[in-house]
């Protein structure tokens, strides 16, 4: 339940690795939280062993304004246990995770904040996400479930938890980028999985299990597409998605969300299957015989998760029996995108 608190500690966590160098992203970022109407803020900014001059910038902005928190721990490997230091010493009511590359309108705070006051019943709030491509070209607006042609069609609504986790099974339906309660946030910690590339979109369904009640504002949040950005880049983490892809499947399963969206999700899933098979035989020539033996166990799991007759119920003609021929034995699969490459 809302304290009864007429200002109440909004809480904004935001993770820098190298973003400097990346795209002068410390500045973007601080410029567009500090210009925030609300004041109440504290800023959580987790310096996660960055390279550049990263830490430096964010020093520099402390020492401008107090409100700003700054840890800086060593890099391990993924955003998810610097993710999981800002959850730990946030204080704030509201909670809000905000990506370095990423900006909010200036009334962000302040319309999230009076959205929780007139319904005390919210456990989240999402803002109006807007995605745009690096050049300016806007790919999709979102409020939460509800694609929006511009940003005047905005209507508030709210959706439950468990409504909103089954969209989220296969592909993202719903599009959340906003605040939690503080109860909520702090239930499930980034350190709840081992160390994987997405190990936060795990957490963040984990979350919405646990949501009744999830409403909206029409502060925005502008996301954007950098096409060389790590996330998007060729690397070896990228084989971790299908790791999140079992334990997906089995949450779905356990949480009676999986058969409604059973064939987005194992579209999705092979799809991920080949990409991380395509990673591996990439990979493979600088890989230890260790390292190697844990990749092939990782794709064999995955291919045994595979729900293969539900696969090739998306296919028809040719395109069914080449992937049905693929799909008979793990080895052969293998070879092909060997050879393939």
């Amino acid at each position: 339940m809302m304290q009864n608190h007429t200002n109440p500690t909004v809480t904004i966590i935001t993770t820098f690795y190298n973003s400097v160098s990346l795209g002068d992203f410390v500045r973007k970022a601080m410029d567009s939280l500090l210009n925030q109407s609300y004041k109440n803020i504290e800023f959580i900014c987790v310096n996660d062993g960055s390279k550049d001059d990263t830490l430096n910038q964010l020093l520099a902005y402390q020492k401008k304004d107090d409100r700003i928190q700054i840890i800086n721990k060593k890099n391990e490997g993924t955003a998810q246990y610097a993710k999981a230091a800002g959850q730990d010493a946030a204080t704030g009511e509201y909670i809000m995770l905000f990506d370095h590359d990423d900006s909010i309108s200036s009334d962000a705070v302040e319309k999230a904040v009076q959205e929780f006051t007139k319904n005390p019943e919210l456990d989240m709030v999402g803002l109006i996400v807007k995605t745009i491509f690096s050049d300016g070209k806007i790919k999709n607006i979102y409020a939460l479930d509800e694609l929006l042609e511009n940003i005047d069609e905005y209507r508030s609504h709210w959706i439950t938890g468990s409504d909103a986790l089954q969209k989220t099974i296969g592909r993202y339906d719903i599009h959340f980028r906003g605040f939690y309660r503080k109860d909520l946030f702090k239930k499930v910690s980034f350190r709840f999985t081992e160390r994987l590339l997405n190990a936060d979109e795990i957490v963040e369904r984990q979350l919405l299990q646990y949501a009744h009640k999830i409403g909206t504002c029409n502060g925005i949040y502008t996301h954007y597409i950098f096409l060389n950005s790590s996330a998007k880049s060729f690397n070896l983490k990228k084989i971790d998605i299908v790791a999140t892809d079992l334990y997906m499947r089995d949450f779905a399963k356990k949480l009676h969300l999986y058969e409604s969206r059973k064939a987005i999700f194992e579209s999705v899933a092979y799809k991920n299957f080949i990409d991380a098979v395509k990673v591996h035989h990439y990979f493979k020539p600088i890989l230890s015989a260790e390292q190697n033996e844990f990749y092939n166990n990782r794709l064999k799991s995955a291919y045994h998760g595979l729900d293969k007759k539900t696969v090739l119920e998306t296919y028809r003609g040719f395109a069914k029996v080449y992937n049905q021929i693929l799909l008979s034995n793990f080895s052969l699969l293998r070879q092909f995108y060997k050879i393939k490459k």
